[in-house]
């Protein structure tokens, strides 16, 4: 088995949120923050990567390598915010301003992010740098509540410009996402749900030649599971416009965000309901 599994990956930083329709008044202690116009935040930002530890001019290359940035650095982040930033709960919408931004530690415990996908050719939207918009998906497993953060490509860079909060019944994977929330908290359900064999796929590694495949029973996979990347509480979820028809096959893939790991695992609806038939790393 691959090595590194369980390396250990540094905590997020913290996103604004919308919470419960409410938003918390704080001051900002950034002298430097305007409460500006939108023209203010996608002007010349070149300033804010003056210092190294700093995100660098690339940034708004890729998707991904934006959002490390706008997690890990407030001042990054209240710059690439389009305030006042409109939040959306129901039908009741609420206009925030800078000095009401606040940092928010939805995500201080999340060393991983997903991305739901049915076909493998949409996996390649990560690394496409024409995309203008993309969503990031706080999903409670516990609670019918998704909060969506919209990012959009504004005059070349990735601007946060919506928060809505919306429940799950309403996401394209609602269904998926049922199920999975029983598949990580019922241990009978879990076995219930397992193909028979389970596949595990082993993607070389830089000094290792060809694919390995196990198979593995169920007393393996619940003895390897604790080890495993599958949130029971909450998901960050990226949509990066990838296709949500299927309502039989779903992969949910497990990327770290600061080892690099990432981890598939593969679902497909029968007659007996969904089951886990694949995972591959």
């Amino acid at each position: 088995m691959k090595k590194g599994l369980l390396v250990g990956v540094a905590a997020l930083g913290v996103l604004a949120s919308c919470k419960d329709g409410k938003v918390a008044n704080i001051s900002s202690s950034d002298d430097d923050v305007q409460e500006d116009t939108v023209e203010a935040y996608v002007g010349d930002t070149l300033h804010l990567f003056d210092e190294p530890s700093e995100p660098p001019v690339t940034v708004d290359v890729l998707f991904d390598d934006f959002l490390f940035g706008f997690i890990d650095d407030p001042k990054f982040q209240r710059q690439r915010i389009q305030f006042p930033l409109l939040c959306r709960d129901g039908e009741e919408e609420e206009r925030i301003g800078v000095d009401e931004w606040k940092q928010f530690d939805h995500f201080h415990t999340q060393d991983f992010y997903s991305v739901i996908y049915e076909r493998e050719q949409d996996i390649e939207l990560q690394k496409d740098t024409t995309l203008q918009s993309v969503d990031l998906e706080w999903i409670s497993l516990q609670r019918d509540y998704v909060e969506r953060f919209d990012f959009n490509r504004i005059g070349g860079r990735w601007l946060l410009t919506e928060i809505h909060k919306e429940r799950r019944e309403n996401m394209p994977n609602s269904e998926f996402l049922d199920f999975y929330i029983q598949f990580v908290s019922d241990s009978t359900f879990q076995r219930h749900s397992l193909a028979e064999p389970l596949k595990l796929v082993l993607t070389p590694e830089d000094d290792e030649e060809g694919v390995g495949e196990e198979s593995l029973s169920a007393d393996e996979w619940f003895s390897m599971k604790s080890d495993l990347p599958l949130p029971t509480d909450e998901l960050l979820n990226i949509d990066y416009g990838q296709a949500s028809v299927s309502q039989n096959r779903k992969t949910l893939m497990m990327c770290g965000f600061s080892n690099g790991l990432q981890m598939k695992f593969r679902f497909n609806k029968d007659n007996d309901g969904w089951k886990l038939i694949e995972i591959e790393y």
